[in-house]
C-alpha cells in the first residue's frame, strides 16, 4: 500500500512543491496585477473613474488560475528538463494529488490575494488623488447570476466551483499531454472541436426532416408547460454539476496514466 500512497511522504511532496514550484508563477502573478496597474494609469490620462472593476478582475482570475499548470508544471514531461520530476520519489497518484491540490486550493488563494491586494493598494492610492478608484471591490469567485424566464437565479456555489476545477483539471490533462507550445495547442485543439462539433451538428440538421424538430420543439413545450421554472433550474443545476464532474474524473485519469507512462 506504500508503494501507492503514504501520507508522510506526500506531505513533503507537497511541501516540495508549493516551495520549489510555486515561485515559478509569482512573476505570471505580477503581470496579471499589472493588469490592474495599467487600468489605473487609463483612469489618470482619461480622468475617468472606474467604480466597477466586476469584468476585469473576474477575467484576470479566471485565466490566472486556468493557465496555471501550463507554468507550474510545464517541465513534467519536457525530454530534457523532465527527468527531475520524474526523479521525485512519490507515486503516481500522489504526484497527481499534489499537483491538484496545488492547482485548485493553493494557485486560486494565491491569484485572489495577490488581485485583491493589486486593487487595494490602487485604491488607497485613489483615495489621496491619484488615480480614479473610487471604490474598493471584493472579488467574489462564487458568485453569479443569469436570467432565465424573465427572472434572475443565482447559480449554486457547487456548480461554480465545480466548473472551476473542471477548467483546471482539463488544463492539467492538456498540461501532461502535449510536450511543447501547450497553451497554443490546446486553444486549437478546443476550437477544432467546436468546429468539427458544428459540422456535425450541421450534417445532423440536414438529415433530419422538419417533423422531427416541430416534434421536438413541441416535446420541450410540454416540459415546461408542465414544470415551474425554478424546477427546471434545479434540473439544470443537476444535469450540469454532474456533466462537470464527468469531465473532472476524466481529465484526472488521463493525467494519472501521463504522469505515469511519459518518456522522456
Amino acid at each position: 500500500m506504500n508503494d501507492i500512497f503514504d501520507f508522510g511522504r506526500f506531505g513533503k511532496l507537497f511541501v516540495y512543491e508549493c516551495r520549489n514550484y510555486l515561485p515559478r508563477y509569482m512573476k505570471g502573478l505580477v503581470v496579471f496585477s499589472s493588469v490592474l496597474f495599467a487600468a489605473w494609469m487609463l483612469t489618470i490620462a482619461l480622468d475617468f473613474p472606474l467604480r466597477d472593476r466586476t469584468d476585469i478582475i473576474s477575467v484576470l482570475y479566471t485565466l490566472a488560475i486556468f493557465l496555471s499548470p501550463y507554468f507550474i508544471y510545464k517541465d513534467m514531461n519536457n525530454r530534457k528538463r523532465g527527468y527531475s520530476y520524474a526523479m521525485i520519489p512519490a507515486s503516481t497518484l500522489e504526484k497527481l494529488l499534489s499537483m491538484t491540490l496545488v492547482s485548485i486550493f493553493v494557485v486560486p488563494v494565491a491569484v485572489y490575494v495577490s488581485l485583491t491586494l493589486a486593487d487595494a493598494v490602487l485604491y488607497a492610492l485613489s483615495s489621496i488623488g491619484i488615480g480614479e478608484f473610487l471604490q474598493f471591490y471584493f472579488y467574489n469567485p462564487f458568485e453569479s447570476s443569469f436570467e432565465f424566464v424573465f427572472d434572475e437565479y443565482d447559480a449554486p456555489v457547487g456548480s461554480i466551483a465545480m466548473a472551476s476545477v473542471s477548467s483546471i483539471t482539463v488544463a492539467m490533462m492538456f498540461n501532461s499531454i502535449f510536450r511543447k507550445n501547450k497553451i497554443i495547442k490546446t486553444v486549437l485543439f478546443n476550437m477544432a472541436l467546436g468546429f468539427l462539433s458544428t459540422f456535425v451538428m450541421i450534417i445532423f440538421v440536414q438529415c433530419t426532416d422538419q417533423e422531427f424538430w416541430m416534434e421536438l420543439a413541441r416535446s420541450f413545450e410540454r416540459f415546461f408547460n408542465a414544470h415551474t421554472p425554478d424546477e427546471i433550474m434545479a434540473l439544470y443545476n443537476c444535469l450540469t454539476t454532474l456533466y462537470y464532474m464527468a469531465v473532472i474524473a476524466v481529465t484526472l485519469v488521463i493525467t494519472y496514466f501521463r504522469i505515469k507512462k511519459v518518456n522522456y
